[in-house]
């Protein structure tokens, strides 16, 4: 949607940021924020222009009239008795309350724990640095890394993170658990056509690279990724890309968590390794439509799910490899 096509609908966006340009006006939607009740799911109980203005402490009711009518309609909402935050407001105060545009949390090469699951060697946090300019990575110091794309080497994860409130609220240990959840969904929602970010619709293609080869430590010369067969979806409004490994995929089926946790593998921090040592081989069963069969094995357990041309499951089946 291009800024001509959303003004039809609303303000257009420079329109949009210019009214919460000023202190004042965010000063309101706090204001109605903090007097909102939380065990209404919609704001019932508004506040009056009087009380409203006396809480921002400002005499002059011409002037607070000025900043308040602005914010009517897309972010508060007039009834009769006074007003309310719109749910549009009440984005803006959480993304402010997340530091989204206030702050930022660096993490500059910090040494991870956990070894290099390609080569063995170190690995280490980046964030808000100039090789991931607000995302987050893990990346080898020692390899090539899991996937290029990135503009550096050594990358085996690149994700949003989480804001800086919510990383600064968790250990290390409930902060990785956090960011599972959140790409969890983020891909389950992309998989399912809802783009994470601006909720539109997405398009998937899948890639599989047909003359794959890995060797230890390296990518693969064809694809620049360890990954035979990738999932490429682009949001059709924001253009938002994701590019999601087959095996992640499998990780929105409870079926397949149970598998794993019944194996010893953690489907979200060890999903490196359950390319590496559980996909067993991957078969395109049908072009058109596309159809992927992906065969999981481990300690004579095995798996196999068939993969449609958006990556979602649509056949599993668990059995002994003497059974299949």
């Amino acid at each position: 949607m291009t800024a001509d096509e959303a003004s039809e609908y609303g303000p257009t966006p420079e329109q949009a940021f210019a009214v919460l340009g000023h202190e004042t006006r965010l000063a309101i939607l706090f204001a109605l924020w903090e007097h909102r009740r939380l065990d209404e799911h919609v704001p019932q109980h508004p506040m009056t222009f009087s009380a409203l203005r006396k809480t921002l402490g400002m005499r002059d009711g011409s002037q607070f009239n000025y900043h308040l009518k602005p914010l009517l309609g897309r972010f508060v909402h007039h009834v009769a008795d006074g007003y309310v935050l719109r749910r549009e407001g009440e984005r803006v105060v959480s993304a402010i309350l997340a530091g989204a545009f206030t702050d930022e949390l660096v993490f500059d090469a910090v040494p991870n724990d956990k070894p290099c699951e390609l080569c063995g060697g170190q690995t280490v946090f980046e964030c808000n640095t100039e090789l991931t300019r607000g995302y987050f990575a893990i990346r080898c110091t020692e390899c090539d890394g899991a996937f290029g794309g990135t503009g550096f080497d050594g990358t085996l994860s690149l994700t949003e993170s989480l804001s800086p409130v919510g990383t600064r609220s968790r250990d290390p240990a409930e902060f990785y658990r956090a960011l599972d959840v959140m790409v969890k969904h983020q891909i389950m929602s992309a998989i399912e056509g809802v783009c994470p970010d601006c909720t539109g619709t997405t398009s998937a293609t899948p890639h599989v690279c047909r003359d794959h080869h890995v060797e230890p430590g390296h990518r693969c010369v064809s694809c620049d990724t360890i990954f035979e067969v990738q999932y490429d979806i682009v949001c059709d409004v924001c253009h938002q890309r994701f590019s999601i490994p087959s095996n992640r995929c499998l990780l929105t089926e409870p079926r397949v968590l149970v598998f794993l946790e019944a194996h010893d593998y953690d489907p979200w921090y060890d999903w490196l390794l359950i390319e590496l040592e559980l996909v067993h081989r991957q078969t395109v069963l049908s072009e058109t439509p596309f159809e992927l069969e992906m065969v999981l094995e481990a300690d004579g357990d095995r798996l196999v799910a068939t993969l449609d041309e958006r990556g979602a499951v649509t056949t599993l089946c668990r059995c002994s490899r003497e059974q299949s």
